[in-house]
């Protein structure tokens, strides 16, 4: 099999791995496909990461991709993830915007240039929100298919949540006070029901902060508490709207514990809103590995040179960012 090219790089600090290539490109089973993922991704014996972007380029400005979770389960989207295959095509080709295809969605990555702080940024158009998806997130949902601001005792004992695809399934609650202990207590919960949500779902707490920016931190499925969630990010921002609190063309700025995105929402005919999701695309390092060895059971190791630019001005921005938590009473734990 050829060698693995690929690019490490982060949306929010959610540490993406970018493959040049499908899937089977680089391996001959499902099964081999989800321990390369898994060890790749495994920050002990790996190089350490929280999902992996394969891209077979077409060469025109245009790609498909697959992206699969630490745990190496495929997933519809990570937002924070086509931020950084894109930002990858985007370079490759010298171009304003690239088009990415990912299961039966486009999305439109467009170059948004740099922050004072030297951050390149990317956008991406995501499909539009859907609280009444086909495959219901909630088992209990209205004959309608949604559930918006309802309590529901098997997710927590006293929290209103509402449920969204955008693709990736989504449950959002509002808060008014930040406790990380209950964010992972109910996760987990939500993990451990799949008769009450079968299709699973991430689970964003979402604590205003101004009347134009909030604090969401996420729980994701197959990965556990992460600094940044890109589609979180756009579920919550879509939710903010569908229970009234800000317009949904009014761009709202969203820091996570991993770093600040902008979102908002588009409209795009017969009542649908499509999610605009903005964010930095740092790019880490390059490099190439033999897929034999992500078969192994590792040491993975990695030869390249680090891209210490990138990463220098993505931590003055983060700085930034964690002051502005600090000072509203938000002290994450660092993962």
């Amino acid at each position: 099999m050829p060698a693995l090219s690929l690019t490490k790089a982060h949306g929010s600090r959610n540490d993406i791995f970018v493959v040049d290539g499908a899937p089977l490109d680089h391996f001959a089973t499902a099964d081999e496909l989800g321990r390369a993922v898994g060890l790749l991704c495994d920050r002990k014996r790996g190089l350490g990461g929280d999902g992996v972007y394969f891209v077979a380029d077409h060469g025109d400005g245009s790609a498909r991709a697959w992206f699969f979770n630490p745990d190496g389960s495929e997933a519809l989207l990570c937002g924070n993830g086509m931020r950084c295959a894109g930002r990858v095509l985007l370079d490759r080709h010298q171009a304003e915007s690239v088009v990415v295809q990912q299961g039966p969605y486009s999305f439109i990555v467009r170059d948004r240039g740099r922050t004072p702080h030297g951050v390149r940024q990317v956008s991406v158009e995501l499909p539009a929100v859907d609280f009444a998806p086909a495959q219901p997130i909630v088992a209990e949902a209205g004959a309608n298919g949604e559930y918006v601001d309802r309590r529901l005792a098997a997710f927590h004992p006293s929290r209103h949540v509402t449920a969204v695809a955008v693709p990736n399934s989504h449950l959002i609650t509002l808060i008014d006070a930040y406790d990380e202990a209950e964010l992972v207590e109910t996760g987990r919960r939500v993990a451990g029901s799949p008769d009450v949500f079968p299709i699973g779902a991430n689970l964003s707490f979402v604590l205003p902060l101004s009347e134009d920016e909030v604090f969401v931190h996420t729980y994701e499925r197959g990965a556990g508490l992460t600094p940044s969630c890109g589609s979180g990010v756009a579920a919550s921002r879509a939710v903010l709207s569908r229970l009234g609190l800000v317009d949904p063309e009014r761009p709202v700025t969203v820091r996570n514990p991993g770093g600040v995105a902008r979102s908002l929402l588009q409209p795009v005919g017969d009542g649908l809103w499509q999610p605009l999701l903005e964010g930095n695309a740092t790019l880490v390092y390059e490099t190439e590995l033999d897929p034999a060895v992500l078969l192994g059971d590792g040491p993975v190791h990695f030869s390249g040179e680090v891209n210490m630019a990138e990463i220098g001005a993505f931590a003055e921005l983060s700085r930034e960012n964690l002051k502005v938590l600090h000072e509203a009473g938000i002290k994450p734990t660092e993962i």
